[in-house]
């Protein structure tokens, strides 16, 4: 079933003055049973930490490091324009590795001018909290926010609309989930499928022995819960159904963002935000062990944008998040 959740669209944003105060860079909210921290920070673009749900621990940290972004070439490579490069102003470009800083975020009129949303609202009868930033990056703009409801959903939503060049393209937003659900160890990722073998946690589930990259499985419901081993509590990791006019976190890319899922063993010195640059994918894979670990959870949604479209066209991708007690 479709999600009724509507997107906020910040089309006004465009062309207001910055407030001429210092605006904070981090803060903290209580609402309802969530309470967390936010900052923007290290090219992370909208970074959440210490998030909790009625008091106990679901997020570590959360953040979106990058949005790579791939245009489709103006004429295959078989084409004599592609051999003499013509065409260039009127097509090809990229690729790109859209990281959002603070430099690249506009004040929200929506939202007093604020260069950081934080507000809630009523949809359907349930009470939502938005903290979402709006960016400017050459001619995109990217509403990333994340939207949490008093039932214990989270909800990352990456909105885009722009053109660089006329043509067609995909956004790729790499979206970081440190859970810590577990504290320092004792973690655990399950991934569940549709009429799947029994390997020993009932049919359809698999666990993950070791760091893994996955992909979605629309026909066969597939999703993914992220626990602690001792008390059973964790998330749930479900694959967007899509916000209108798209259907669902769209398709990876072949040989340029080639997975859906990928679950590594955390450590420090892999909290780099992105280093991999805008033609590489996500690497860390050591084949370490993730069992009973404190792990890092990557979820990447594929977020196609026709040329035809236009450049005013809002889109919208992202997964749900669900608290299991």
């Amino acid at each position: 079933m479709r999600t009724a959740f509507v997107v906020i669209c910040l089309c006004t944003a465009f062309g207001m003055a910055a407030p001429a105060f210092a605006e904070p860079r981090a803060g903290s909210v209580a609402w309802d049973k969530w309470t967390l921290d936010w900052e923007v920070a290290d090219n992370e673009s909208l970074i959440l930490s210490d998030v909790k749900y009625d008091g106990e621990l679901v997020l570590s940290k959360a953040s979106l490091p990058v949005i790579k972004v791939k245009y489709e070439r103006e004429w295959p490579w078989y084409h004599p324009y592609s051999w003499l490069g013509i065409g260039r102003s009127t097509g090809r470009c990229g690729p790109f590795q859209d990281r959002i800083t603070w430099k690249h975020l506009d004040p929200i009129p929506s939202c007093g001018n604020s260069r950081v949303c934080v507000q809630t609202y009523n949809s359907g009868g349930v009470k939502w909290l938005e903290v979402g930033v709006y960016a400017r990056i050459g001619e995109y703009h990217l509403y990333h926010a994340w939207y949490l409801n008093e039932l214990g959903e989270i909800r990352p939503v990456l909105q885009s609309r722009g053109l660089s060049c006329n043509t067609t393209h995909q956004h790729h937003p790499y979206w970081r989930l440190d859970f810590g659900v577990a504290g320092d160890d004792g973690d655990q990722v399950f991934e569940y499928t549709d009429g799947a073998a029994n390997q020993g946690w009932g049919p359809g589930w698999r666990k993950y022995t070791i760091e893994v990259d996955a992909l979605k499985n629309p026909p066969k419901n597939r999703r993914w819960f992220v626990r602690d081993s001792q008390t059973g509590h964790g998330l749930w990791v479900l694959p967007g159904d899509g916000y209108p006019p798209l259907m669902n976190d769209g398709e990876p890319q072949s040989g340029f963002s080639s997975r859906d899922v990928s679950v590594r063993r955390y450590t420090a010195e892999e909290d780099t935000g992105w280093p991999f640059g805008a033609g590489g994918d996500l690497e860390y894979d050591n084949g370490e062990s993730v069992q009973e670990k404190n792990i890092v959870f990557w979820y990447t949604a594929h977020l196609p944008h026709h040329a035809a479209l236009g450049p005013a066209a809002w889109l919208a991708v992202g997964p749900v998040l669900k608290v299991q007690r």
